[in-house]
């Protein structure tokens, strides 16, 4: 009898993929205002096959991703934003330099905290100069 594979070894499924992609496709083809069979003609692509990709029914090859971005104008990798987002998250800083950082800031505050601490004194008042007569 044959095992299933744990989540870890399984492949994830096609649609995982290739909705996203088809959503992808049809946003980026209604921002342009284009129909399916205009998008078919600037890519060389017949328009119902465009609406199974949209569909996440059909799994485009490199060549057909390539030629729908050229007909939407944009580069491939436009195609991937909702599958592969973007790095938001900054690379982490080496230890030494959140070390530098830490000490910085701690000798900051401990400067702040002797500055506000210290109560400046205002200046002694006196009485105005009579003018000699």
């Amino acid at each position: 009898m044959a095992r299933r594979k744990p989540d870890a070894e399984r492949r994830p499924s096609p649609l995982a993929t290739l909705r996203p992609l088809g959503a992808q496709l049809r946003r980026l083809r209604l921002d342009r205002r284009l129909t399916q069979e205009t998008l078919a003609e600037l890519a060389s692509l017949n328009y119902k096959y465009i609406g199974r990709v949209e569909l996440g029914k059909a799994d485009p090859g490199a060549d057909v991703l390539v030629r729908l971005a050229r007909g939407l104008g944009v580069p491939v990798g436009e195609l991937f934003d909702t599958i592969t987002p973007p790095r938001t998250t900054a690379p982490p800083l080496p230890l030494d330099d959140v070390e530098r950082v830490t000490a910085a800031l701690e000798a900051l505050t401990a400067a702040l905290e002797r500055l506000l601490s210290q109560k400046s004194h205002p200046p002694a008042l006196r009485a105005p100069r009579r003018r000699p007569r």
